[in-house]
């Protein structure tokens, strides 16, 4: 077998875009971890009397929920795709439709059997998750990812559903999960506007309607702004000290985005609080930032020797 034959093997495993596997962890670990909101790290016997099982069990669940959900974007965002030179593993057909939707298939079952195993509140939400970000913002008749104001409330709501998959694992069902969430659902909302920026010329092409198409770079760069904002009050006044890390961490980043206001400013900023939210996860539970390596280190070797393409970096690019 050549060397690069063997490479096109892990297409099946990269299509599934594991290096944004990491922020919909940290967003489920913070709501699992929120009994400990004020607590920085955990003691010696608070961390030996962690439920390993359960928590390896919920990366595996929403590892498959998400590389469903992104598979099944990816197979209607192949036009936009090809326009922007991004996710080219589909797009570029380096695996079929067919075998992706195989993998979809077989992704979902994993997610449903391994929520079942840790509560029904956590299936439920597994397969809401799946309903809203796999098949109702990519599909007709709702495809809310080409309207501007759906697409950032489905957007705001996978965010939250992450949070409330890891809330439910360690609560009991009540309205407190809202208050609760309300830090993170304002700093992860703020970084999705974000998103929208480096798309903008293949949206454009393809006749997509976003946020930042519509309105524009500065009207969505103080959009984010004032959901970081809104993010950081609430993680005072909820006593919230553990987002509070990753929130004044950030700070630098958004100053600097905002005082530049530039596309890739906004990237830079991303990527560093994507960073340190999780950096932020790994003081409870050191053997993320191991996973974490792992994923950053064979992606990265993956991307330069099957495309000769530098991802990922914490560039603004």
């Amino acid at each position: 077998m050549s060397f690069s034959r063997f490479l096109s093997v892990f297409d099946y495993f990269f299509v599934l875009r594991p290096m944004l596997f990491i922020p919909g962890w940290s967003t489920m670990m913070a709501g699992y971890f929120i009994a400990s909101k004020g607590q920085l790290f955990f003691t010696p016997d608070q961390f030996l009397n962690l439920d390993f099982k359960q928590i390896w069990f919920l990366f595996i669940v929403f590892a498959a929920a998400m590389g469903a959900s992104f598979l099944l974007n990816q197979l209607q965002d192949i036009e936009s795709d090809l326009k922007n030179k991004k996710l080219f593993i589909l797009s570029e057909n380096h695996i079929s439709k067919t075998t992706a939707k195989i993998e979809i298939f077989l992704l979902i079952i994993v997610a449903i059997v391994f929520a079942y195993f840790i509560n029904y509140a956590v299936l439920a939400t597994v397969i809401i998750f799946l309903l809203i970000t796999g098949y109702a913002y990519n599909y007709k008749p709702f495809i809310l990812k080409d309207k501007p104001f759906r697409s950032l409330i489905s957007n705001a709501a996978m965010g939250w559903l992450a949070f409330a998959i890891g809330w439910f694992t360690t609560q009991t069902a009540g309205f407190s999960i809202i208050a609760d969430s309300l830090p993170y659902l304002f700093f992860n909302t703020s970084l999705y506007f974000f998103t929208t920026l480096p798309d903008v010329p293949g949206d454009l092409k393809s006749g997509k309607k976003t946020l930042a198409v519509i309105h524009g770079t500065r009207f969505v760069i103080n959009l984010a702004l004032l959901s970081y904002v809104a993010g950081f009050i609430m993680a005072i006044i909820l006593q919230d000290w553990f987002a509070l890390i990753f929130i004044i961490a950030s700070l630098p980043f958004f100053i600097n985005m905002f005082t530049k206001k530039e596309v890739n400013a906004t990237i830079k900023t991303t990527k560093y609080a994507i960073l340190f939210f999780a950096f932020a996860i790994c003081l409870k539970i050191p053997f993320y930032f191991v996973l974490m390596i792992i994923i950053f280190a064979f992606t990265k070797w993956y991307f330069i020797n099957r495309f000769q393409y530098n991802y990922p970096n914490l560039k603004g690019e």
